[in-house]
């Protein structure tokens, strides 16, 4: 059902899995802390919940300017 509503769209390919990690990486994105992502995901271990707090090269360098601009 995600791979036909994704294609509608235009977004090939889509599953349910990447509409997990999208939710968890807004919530990070947003503020939230990984208490709060563990709880939301339902994680059992804050481990398998740390997965989601990996940043990119991108990401990490708009975090360094944003503190030093």
């Amino acid at each position: 059902m995600v791979l036909a509503v994704g294609a509608g769209v235009g977004l090939p390919g889509l599953r349910p899995h990447r509409l997990r990690h999208t939710y968890a990486t807004r919530l990070r994105q947003g503020g939230a802390d990984p208490a709060q992502v563990q709880a939301l995901l339902g994680h059992a271990s804050l481990d398998t919940t740390a997965r989601y707090f990996r940043a990119g090269a991108a990401e990490q360098a708009a975090v360094v300017e944003r503190i030093f601009d």
